[in-house]
């Protein structure tokens, strides 16, 4: 009897035991789930964060507290039109307190700071915050390759699913962090792999291991691969049509080099057709690969865009493809191309410098400026990807080059190109512009206290965009300039800037008018 009771009572404790723990684990459920559900509890508790500002110790305003976000607004009256108030009678008075103290503290922020700070900068330059403004007909994402969106063109069912597969691949492509450039005459490989945002350094490490890289000869062509961290991984040199050198990454860092002795035959062709849905679809219906396509666009990315061809508009192309056997080995080299779009010619020839020219011999490439404004500027912060920050003590790198200028400075731009965007952030890059040029090339300009050119915008060398500021999260007054080359930042102070050749030499140009006429033949539509 008394150790049925026992048993009893156990049993009554095992499970008061088990609801217990049932209790405990329902109720540590339950928290995790209202951690995910509200996850900006905690945060709303916080202070807001601080920003860093660069001090002195002699400096009085070192004993001040530093600018919060909230205060780093535009200052209204240099952009009263891009500061909206709100209407009459709208909000509370603590409101209208509060965003009359945010205005004083832009104004003050503005005032107080000296006209030329000598070490102005910003730890806070990354475009992929998320912006406060865009103005309207700003582009917020590229196309992945010129002309893919021209799919209305395409009313065939499966015509549409083969330029899905197309576009497909030649997205990969690109995702996959792939580069092929042509040697122009006076090009060093660091001038190549900069294409790629690649540091100097990674080619004079190449050419400590393997000498013959330091001599390059116009027109000869790499093709190169980076790794997800952004490091060379794999090289294809392409020395002459019977050798080819590739350039493979090793686990230790290291490079292994292996030399083809071809057996291949070039041949020289000529394909013509016609624009059916994108360019690069319709290259790839004709068999060229995404690296003869990319070459191509590049060649004729100064006088007229790729996504701007329309259905019907025709093209030729003149160019040397290797077989192996009857075989295509993908190796090609484009020698002309000739477009007739909207009823007008459009050419672009290589001479044997390896830069491509219009039938008369004259230069396709913009010429670029040094700097985006009318002086030379004093450098408050050098380009440095590997730039620490100097509370945090993380890497934070510095995309681009900072000049220490007056608010208000004219800010005008390197070269031709059209205004891609215009936008705010004010935790961040504060009033931006973004510039392309052609089809390879961006400039980014930050902190700027208005802009003077819209989205959409054509503009020309030497044109006013903007006036420099200190809006967004800096600590002091100054432009921070960026240069993109395949939507990857290079430094601006040192990049080989594109399109300033003054055209060719006598002798050559005369030789180039010969080999013109005869592609002008070939290649007539």
């Amino acid at each position: 009897m008394v150790k049925s009771v026992i048993l009893a009572r156990e049993r009554k404790r095992r499970a008061r035991n088990r609801k217990i723990l049932f209790l405990a684990i329902f109720a540590l459920l339950w928290g995790v789930a209202v951690y995910f559900i509200f996850p900006g509890y905690d945060d709303a508790q916080q202070p807001p964060a601080t920003e860093y500002l660069e001090t002195k110790p002699s400096d009085p305003s070192a004993q001040q507290p530093a600018t919060t976000p909230s205060q780093s607004v535009e200052n209204p009256a240099t952009a009263p039109a891009e500061q909206p108030s709100l209407p009459p009678g709208t909000g509370t008075g603590t409101e209208t307190a509060t965003a009359t103290a945010t205005a004083t503290s832009s104004v003050d922020k503005e005032k107080t700071s000296p006209e030329e700070d000598p070490n102005a900068t910003s730890y806070y330059d990354d475009l992929d915050t998320q912006d406060d403004e865009v103005e309207p007909g700003s582009v917020e994402q590229e196309q992945a390759a010129d002309g893919e969106q021209d799919t209305e063109f395409l009313p065939e069912e499966a015509q549409t699913a083969l330029d899905i597969l197309l576009d497909v691949a030649d997205q990969a492509w690109r995702i996959n962090n792939q580069f092929s450039e042509t040697v122009v005459a006076g090009q060093q490989l660091k001038d190549i792999l900069e294409q790629s945002g690649l540091e100097p350094a990674v080619s004079a490490a190449l050419i400590q291991s393997f000498p013959e890289l330091k001599t390059l000869k116009a027109g000869q062509q790499f093709y190169w691969i980076l790794n997800k961290d952004d490091q060379l991984e794999y090289m294809n040199w392409l020395v002459s049509d019977k050798e080819e050198r590739i350039y493979e990454r090793q686990a230790d860092g290291s490079y292994k080099q292996q030399v083809l002795k071809k057996q291949s035959v070039w041949k020289t062709e000529v394909i013509k057709g016609q624009i059916q849905g994108s360019f690069s679809n319709s290259m790839s219906r004709h068999g060229l690969s995404a690296r003869q396509i990319n070459q191509l666009a590049t060649a004729l990315q100064w006088q007229v865009s790729m996504n701007k061809l329309r259905k019907g508009d025709k093209f030729a192309i003149l160019m040397q493809r290797e077989y192996l056997g009857d075989k295509l080995t993908g190796q090609a080299k484009v020698d002309a191309i000739h477009i007739l779009h909207g009823g007008k010619s459009y050419y672009a020839i290589q001479a044997a410098n390896g830069a491509y020219f219009n039938v008369n011999g004259e230069t396709l490439g913009r010429g670029f400026a040094r700097y985006p404004l009318t002086r030379q500027p004093k450098i408050s912060s050098h380009f440095n990807p590997a730039r620490r920050h100097p509370v945090t003590g993380r890497v934070s790198p510095h995309k681009g080059v900072d000049f220490s200028l007056r608010v208000g400075t004219p800010i005008i731009a390197p070269s031709d190109g059209e205004v891609v965007k215009v936008a705010y952030q004010a935790n961040g890059a504060g009033r931006y512009i973004v510039l392309k040029h052609g089809r390879n090339y961006k400039t980014v300009y930050m902190h700027l206290s208005r802009a003077l050119v819209k989205p959409g915008q054509q503009i020309k060398r030497g044109e006013r965009i903007a006036l420099s500021g200190n809006t967004g999260r800096s600590t002091g007054p100054h432009l921070h300039y960026e240069f993109h080359i395949n939507d990857r930042p290079v430094n601006p102070m040192t990049v080989k800037l594109p399109g300033n050749n003054t055209g060719l030499p006598a002798k050559e140009r005369k030789a180039f008018l010969t080999k013109s006429k005869e592609v002008v033949r070939q290649l007539k539509l």
